[in-house]
């Protein structure tokens, strides 16, 4: 799995998991999606440093 399908799994994921096929709704949802997530993932990685 190359590093950008990785950085992409969890919006392709839940757009697999809503079934969502336009593409325009799907990158919508994949960027939402991965925005929340890598955000929580960096917070979470960085609180313990504080």
């Amino acid at each position: 799995m190359t590093p950008v399908a990785l950085f992409l799994l969890p919006g392709n994921l839940v757009s697999d998991a809503l079934h969502i096929e336009a593409e325009d709704s799907r990158m919508m949802t994949r960027t939402l999606i991965n925005m929340l997530f890598w955000n929580l993932f960096a917070v979470l990685m960085v609180l313990p440093l504080v």
